[in-house]
């Protein structure tokens, strides 16, 4: 029979037996907590199928922050009163402690708690709260902290929570791979499958699925900005080492080797020298060597990108320039050369030491690297410029041996365009068309690019010009000499001065951007940057002057006339400003090419250019030009002032010719006057010589070009 007792106060009237007990044990539990357990272990006693009573019984002593105990009541509600609502308030409370780091005083005791839960009430306890989740998220999240606690549970439950993450990710309709379920997926299960002790078993095609929605999942967050994934490609190795051994690949093993770009690339190389033609795109061993080589060459490639953009300016490749062999000959030692050297271009790319914040290039050779060896000074380099031309060979030694068989192109092709990396591949091929020396094609692709660019702009009118805009037309000036079709190249150039307001200031004058090679070609990585544009520009317009009919072989009675000779040797005098820079450091070849200007108006006996004294104030130069024109013996007779304000136009104009006293005296203080400017800066100068005087310019290499008259 029950056992019945009599209530010894108001407030215990009305109750039952098992209430009035669970009422004394919590009156006692204020003043003494022995008393108040003794009434609850009579109370479990009595009424051990009573939910209100073992609830209030593993209450209490929570309230007394008992772990152990409360651990111990809360297995047995968990085993006999899976139905009560109340039950599952407390569960879902312990669930979300679970799936938190919050160190606050509840939290952290149900988390240790759960730790002292046996194993199998652990399990239960995730499993069953997991099935009875109406919402899918909720759902993973709770098999997800179940697999994670318990690895032997993986090969179970895995294979199927990848069909409900895949599922849920495709009916959801997200716009973005970087979602909650992608994320819950690779950046979670995908390691814990990886880790299992007990292998997992998924179907093939599935594999390769969870191979794409990996890779496009952290290239998009290596495009993202302000992701918060860290060591992307880490977790790319680790996941392709992990879903490679579910399919036996060998050369998966590779991505469990701590990153190093010719270790891994030897290894994919020897795997390539086994294939035989033809092969079979669907076999193991070719998709093994697609998706390996294809992560590779995306990681390469990414690195290449990455050290593009990682100085304080973006850098570009362009068509450099190489000195001639008669000037190499009393230049700087070449760097040694092994075999094979002379069918690779050149390629430079500035360092600290090769640049000079002064405005005057050094002669450092620091920065140079040949495509197959670098040279000795190359150990000095700091990382990030003495990668960044690694990063770009080995990507496109890469990229021609996946172009080398059909079938290896085509998978890897399909590969890229699956994980979303056309944003990197665009730059890079125009790139691979230069340095293979495929220019007609880069300009061909350009030019569309340009095309569909002016379409767009079209739709916007009076748009400025754009980092876009420059650089294309860049890279197209930069082709267009390339191809020795010197009026085109000429003209993107003086476009791109025309743009210089939406290039960032900055940069340095260097010494790499004319170098002596072996090669027959030069490369350069031209900081996108103001000061380093302009003489890129500058650089390549003269190089144009010196090949251009004019100038070329012109000895005296040539086809050149005597006004477009001096107009060229006038036009070169005031670019190679830029050049001379600073008398103790000036550009290789610039003291070359000014003995030899001024041997080409020795040689002529007089020299005419009107413009002279609004652009010319290097030292050097003006020195030069006064020693011919007061030496005693065949001085020069020149015109290269506008007349005084003492004097009229019509009466005569400034100059060295015949024995005019007068004239003598204003050509001398002239000269004097643009001693004095010698220290003007440069660039100003040159901007508005480009800009006031371009049809000046244009007319030494447009014959078509009707006479011009230099603005005075």
């Amino acid at each position: 029979m029950p056992v019945t007792m009599a209530p010894s106060s108001n407030e215990a009237h009305g109750l039952s037996d098992e209430d009035y007990l669970v009422l004394r044990a919590k009156q006692a539990f204020m003043v003494d907590p022995h008393a108040a357990k003794a009434w609850m272990l009579t109370a479990k006693t009595l009424y051990p199928n009573n939910f209100a009573v073992q609830f209030e019984a593993y209450n209490i002593v929570k309230t007394a922050k008992n772990v152990k105990e409360a651990a111990k009541c809360f297995e047995t509600l968990l085993q006999q009163f899976q139905g009560d609502n109340k039950l599952w308030n407390e569960v879902e409370s312990l669930t979300r402690a679970l799936r938190s780091d919050i160190s606050e005083s509840e939290p952290s005791f149900l988390r240790a708690m759960f730790a002292n839960l046996s194993t199998d009430a652990q399990q239960q306890l995730l499993q069953v709260t997991a099935d009875r989740s109406k919402d899918t998220m909720e759902h993973c999240r709770l098999l997800m902290i179940l697999l994670s606690r318990f690895p032997h549970a993986v090969s179970k439950h895995g294979p199927r929570l990848v069909d409900t993450l895949l599922s849920a990710e495709k009916h959801s309709h997200c716009q973005s791979p970087d979602n909650c379920y992608r994320k819950l997926l690779v950046c979670e299960l995908v390691p814990l499958m990886g880790a299992s002790p007990i292998p997992v078993e998924l179907p093939v095609r599935q594999i390769y699925r969870l191979m794409h929605k990996m890779v496009e999942y952290y290239i998009s967050c290596m495009l993202t900005q302000d992701s918060s994934e860290a060591d992307p490609w880490e977790k790319i190795f680790q996941g392709f080492w992990s879903l490679g051994l579910m399919l036996n690949w060998e050369l998966a093993k590779i991505f469990s080797q701590p990153w190093g770009r010719e270790l891994y690339w030897q290894q994919i190389m020897n795997n390539h020298e086994h294939f035989h033609h033809p092969l079979d795109p669907e076999s193991h061993e070719v998709r093994q060597h697609v998706y390996c080589t294809g992560i590779f060459f995306m990681r390469c490639l990414h690195e290449y990108i990455s050290a593009l953009q990682s100085g304080e300016h973006q850098l570009v490749l362009l068509e450099a320039f190489v000195l001639p062999p008669s000037e190499q000959e009393t230049s700087e030692p070449l760097p040694k050369r092994r075999k094979g050297d002379d069918s690779l271009p050149l390629v430079t790319v500035d360092t600290p030491s090769s640049t000079n914040s002064g405005g005057c290039p050094s002669n450092s050779t620091t920065g140079v690297m040949n495509c197959s060896q670098s040279t000795s000074s190359n150990r000095d380099r700091p990382v990030f410029t003495s990668s960044v031309v690694a990063h770009l060979t080995t990507t496109i030694r890469c990229w021609s041996m996946i172009n080398s068989n059909d079938a290896i192109q085509r998978g890897v092709t399909k590969l890229l365009q699956m994980v979303g990396v056309d944003q990197w591949l665009s730059a890079f091929h125009q790139d691979v068309k230069l340095y293979r020396g495929e220019v007609n094609e880069l300009v061909t692709h350009l030019l569309q690019a340009e095309n569909s660019e002016k379409t767009v702009q079209g739709q916007t009118p009076n748009t400025a010009p754009t980092m876009s805009s420059v650089v294309l037309n860049l890279r197209l000036s930069s082709a267009f000499f390339c191809l020795r079709q010197l009026p085109a190249a000429v003209d993107r150039a003086l476009q791109i001065i025309g743009m210089l307001g939406s290039v960032p200031i900055g940069g340095n004058l260097s010494s790499n951007l004319l170098k002596q090679t072996y090669s027959q070609r030069h490369l350069h990585l031209l900081p996108l940057a103001r000061t380093s544009v302009l003489q890129y520009c500058s650089h390549l317009i003269l190089s144009a002057l010196q090949a251009s009919q004019h100038f070329v072989s012109q000895p005296p009675g040539g086809s050149a006339t005597t006004t477009e000779l001096d107009m060229c040797v006038g036009n070169m005098l005031v670019l190679l400003q830029l050049e001379l820079g600073d008398t103790n450091q000036p550009m290789p070849g610039a003291i070359d090419l000014l003995t030899k200007l001024v041997s080409h108006i020795r040689s002529r006996s007089s020299f005419s250019y009107p413009i002279f004294t609004n652009y010319i104030v290097n030292a050097d130069i003006l020195e030069e030009i006064m020693h011919l024109a007061t030496r005693q013996e065949g001085s020069v007779a020149f015109e290269i002032t506008p007349p005084s304000s003492t004097q009229l136009t019509s009466q005569r104009r400034i100059s060295t010719r015949g024995v005019d006293k007068g004239a003598k005296e204003d050509f001398k203080s002239a000269m004097r006057r643009q001693m004095a400017r010698s220290d003007e800066p440069l660039e100003p100068l040159l901007i508005k010589f480009f800009t006031s005087e371009q049809d000046y310019v244009r007319r030494l290499l447009w014959p078509q070009t009707k006479t011009y008259t230099p603005r005075m």
